[in-house]
């Protein structure tokens, strides 16, 4: 039992049924949430996940620019003079697994593709012009 006291301060006894003390108990439990809350913070869950990946490959385009203005800024300044050191760099990537878990990991940022690629480019471009040559004579 439990006093309260009402407008002309008398005391009043009011009984609190077990009910509502295991009402009150269980109005606390953490981490129970209705199911449509769940549906809810699932799709949050799935929209921060295409957020994160997102802003990561903005990120890496962001990283190869900055490595080519660099270059750019490399040629026209002194050459004997580094601007830039380029240590590997990843940046953060979110992955879904088939079972739907999440998977947050970092994916490389390959900075020297362009020019891994220019070069094979340019090695092809050399092997055709020399069967052209070949075949002609």
């Amino acid at each position: 039992m439990r006093e309260i006291k009402d407008s002309d301060k008398k005391p009043v006894a009011i009984p609190i049924s077990p009910l509502q003390v295991k009402t009150i108990t269980t109005a606390i439990a953490p981490l129970q949430f209705p199911e449509h809350d769940i549906g809810n913070e699932w799709e949050r869950l799935v929209v921060q996940v295409q957020c994160i990946n997102q802003m990561a490959a903005q990120l890496e385009a962001m990283i190869l620019e900055f490595k080519t203005i660099a270059g750019t800024l490399q040629k026209k300044s002194q050459p004997y003079k580094s601007i830039c050191q380029y240590l590997p760099v990843s940046v953060p990537w979110i992955l879904q697994k088939p079972d739907e878990s999440f998977i947050l990991t970092m994916r490389k940022v390959d900075i020297f593709q362009a020019e891994r690629e220019a070069a094979q480019l340019a090695q092809q471009l050399r092997q055709h012009s020399k069967k052209k040559e070949w075949r002609s004579q």
